[in-house]
């Protein structure tokens, strides 16, 4: 089993979320996890459904907490030439769910290559879009909520997934099996 160390280095709170850019890594433990995006309080991602767009960060925040969900967020740095919000609905909206071409890093990694305009189309999985982002110096920080007890000096081990994890997980999702991927 293989890993990505991700290096837990601040604190999040709601108040953050709310005027930030970030990448949230959902189920943080779990193969494969879920990725999406936080825009200044708001949640975009896409799962076997559809979309979600505009959400608000206090919702999430809160199922979170209460259900004890695992999860990672990366702020990464920005300025604020474009409409951020803008910009992610319509990645959003191009690709509308995650299929057996299409998972839900497809969208950030489109925002991110336009954002920044840096190559990550490459990048298949989050632990090789984040080395491009920290080679740009884009990672404002990492922090956590419930994973306390699976971080080690500072590190979570996420566990590096395949295609075939994540292929298995669409499956499952559409054949409403009770599989939690």
């Amino acid at each position: 089993m293989s890993i990505y160390k991700l290096y837990i280095n601040s604190i999040i709170t709601i108040e953050n979320l709310k005027q930030g850019l970030y990448i949230f890594v959902y189920r943080a433990s779990k193969t494969p996890p879920h990725i999406g995006m936080i825009v200044n309080g708001k949640l975009y991602d896409i799962n076997s459904v559809g979309p979600n767009i505009d959400l608000s960060v206090d919702d999430f925040y809160t199922t979170i907490i209460n259900r004890k969900t695992e999860v990672i967020f990366i702020e990464l740095a920005f300025n604020n030439r474009v409409d951020l919000n803008q910009l992610i609905t319509q990645k959003v909206n191009k690709y509308w769910k995650v299929s057996s071409n299409t998972s839900c890093l497809t969208p950030i990694k489109d925002f991110i290559n336009e954002v920044y305009n840096i190559e990550v189309n490459k990048s298949k999985f989050i632990f090789e879009l984040l080395p491009l982002l920290y080679d740009k110096n884009l990672v404002k920080g990492v922090s956590q909520l419930n994973l306390s007890d699976k971080i080690s000096s500072g590190v979570f081990k996420l566990i590096k997934y395949t295609e075939k994890d994540i292929e298995k997980c669409i499956e499952a999702l559409n054949r409403k099996d009770k599989i939690v991927c």
